[in-house]
């Protein structure tokens, strides 16, 4: 019996285990799905809030459940088969935290299960994919499968925040060899594009624009904005407003001010153009107003710069190479009260591009437009050669299931650029619904149970041979 044959007939085994372990599995991504982890205030034992903190406790016990060695710190947990403090150990990268929940739910955000899907915050991104690694990596200890490489599972509970639980990890604990992070798309990512989460500012006169609200978090498009306006009587919105197709509402309040509220569509920060930016929808209406001059002509500026296009192209900042595609520039958050304008920007750039002067060209342009630009976070790019392992064996895999399948880069950024030789290998397929940061998230029980298969088989490859 040659390599293939076994491989094979292990495989077999592997599919039957996973698919054995669905009312199991189904409950334990409910029960995670249940713990409201975004990012919170910190306290003694969780640096990221004490949502993230249970959500890490619950993957720890889980891991321990299936068998699993277990370390626990305050930033993160490993779950091992092996010893996972080996150099030549195969890792795993998930993350048990969340995005806040956002508005335009039909589903419960804490979990729920119909006949056909698992809807939840994280269903997606990415405790569906946590939970289905665990249970793949028990499927080979059930089997007793002989592996030549310990396997890590690296769990982190600050990735959508800043991953600075991996930048714990990084600097205290062992670094596998190489390994994937379910937390994109399929086939394979070989190639994630920069990123820099930014500030621009300005200090305002209070004028007839009294609040400015739009955005949860600053790598998402905002789904919901809203403003207060003293002195612009709600029937003269309306009458800007009435040729709108966006949902949109003015709504006279007791106190005589008007409140405008616009509710666009939520989508990924590094795919503004799937959603509708409810926060530059907005900002044109408010352009289109009669508020106080110096107010007005920031709104203009602003909506300009970050609400017209998706790709820098205003900003003088467009910018694209043929391994990752174009820059990406995402307006999150803006805030706009007491005497101070706050924006959120998530930019995404090209592998090739130069960071330093991208930055220089928008702190020069913010600045000619009345604000001051600041970086809160910078990545710098991800890329793996296609010809490298992990990415030829994850891509062949997959192809076994999608032949035409090609390796892929992304806008998105993933725990992979944290260490050498990662790449992101789902849970998206071709058919998935992308529903990352956005209301409904959910994931099939048919592709929940293909996550379980195929990440048993991926670990199998990369570290049972």
């Amino acid at each position: 019996m040659n390599n293939d044959s076994i491989n094979t007939d292990i495989e077999k085994q592997l599919a039957l285990i996973t698919a054995g372990q669905a009312d199991r599995a189904e409950a334990a991504l409910l029960e995670m799905i249940a713990i409201p982890s975004y990012q919170g205030e910190a306290a003694p034992g969780a640096p990221f809030g004490a949502e993230p903190a249970r959500a890490l406790a619950k993957a720890a016990d889980l891991a321990e459940a299936l068998g699993l060695t277990v370390t626990r710190t305050d930033h993160y947990i490993t779950a091992d088969l092996g010893d996972g403090t080996s150099p030549d150990t195969v890792g795993v990268l998930c993350h048990a935290d969340v995005v806040p929940f956002g508005d335009g739910w039909h589903f419960s955000p804490t979990g729920e299960m119909t006949a056909e899907r698992i809807y939840g915050r994280g269903a997606l991104d990415d405790k569906g994919p946590l939970v289905a690694s665990l249970f793949a990596l028990a499927a080979i200890k059930e089997l007793k499968l002989p592996l030549t490489r310990p396997v890590r599972i690296i769990i982190g509970a600050n990735e959508e925040s800043g991953s600075r639980c991996m930048q714990k990890y990084v600097a205290e604990a062992s670094i596998p060899a190489f390994g994937f992070s379910p937390d994109a798309n399929f086939p394979v990512i070989y190639a994630e594009k920069g990123i820099a989460l930014m500030q621009a500012a300005a200090d305002i006169t209070p004028g007839k624009l009294i609040r400015l609200n739009a955005g949860t978090v600053v790598n998402a498009v905002p789904g919901k904005a809203e403003a207060v306006l003293r002195g612009v009587p709600a029937d003269a919105v309306n009458e800007i407003i009435s040729g709108c197709s966006a949902k949109i509402t003015a709504e006279a309040l007791p106190t005589g001010d008007t409140k405008l509220t616009v509710i666009g569509k939520a989508a990924h920060g590094s795919q503004p153009e799937k959603g509708a930016n409810a926060a530059a929808l907005l900002l044109a209406i408010l352009a289109a107003l009669p508020l106080d001059e110096a107010e007005s002509r920031l709104i203009r500026n602003i909506s300009q710069l970050f609400g017209s296009d998706y790709h820098g192209i205003a900003a003088g900042i467009a910018a694209t190479d043929d391994i990752s595609g174009k820059l990406t520039l995402n307006l999150g958050k803006v805030d706009w009260a007491d005497g101070r304008c706050t924006l959120a920007l998530d930019m995404r750039y090209p592998v090739t591009a130069a960071f330093e002067d991208i930055y220089q060209q928008l702190a020069a342009i913010t600045a000619d437009n009345g604000l001051t630009l600041s970086i809160d976070e910078h990545k710098a790019p991800l890329y793996v050669p296609r010809d490298s392992e992990p990415v030829t064996t994850l891509l062949q895999l997959y192809r076994e299931y999608q032949p035409d399948a090609e390796a892929l880069a992304i806008g998105g950024g993933t725990y992979c650029r944290s260490f050498a030789n990662f790449v992101a290998f789902g849970p998206l397929r071709r058919d998935t619904a992308d529903l990352m940061h956005q209301a409904d998230e959910y994931i099939t029980r048919e592709d929940f149970g293909f996550l379980r298969q195929i990440y048993a088989q991926a670990i199998w490859r990369l570290a049972g041979k």
